[in-house]
């Protein structure tokens, strides 16, 4: 995959590698990473919550009927 980034985030991203220890390369695949993973937790959260308000709903109907 080829990815191009701005000069700034190009200046960044050698400093914080040079820095950390990694390689430019390493360094973009573990942020990629890391990103991602919370990315994909935010998602699974704004999924539970739809579920709970999903579940909320039904409930209050379910109340409402029986009054």
């Amino acid at each position: 995959m080829d990815v191009h980034i701005s000069k700034n985030a190009e200046k960044i991203l050698t400093e914080v590698s040079k820095r950390s220890g990694f390689n430019e390369e390493e360094f973009v695949e573990r942020a990629v990473l890391f990103y991602a993973d919370t990315i994909q937790k935010q998602l699974s959260l704004k999924k539970e919550f739809e579920q709970w308000d999903k579940l909320s709903d039904e409930a209050i109907v379910n109340f409402e009927a029986g009054l």
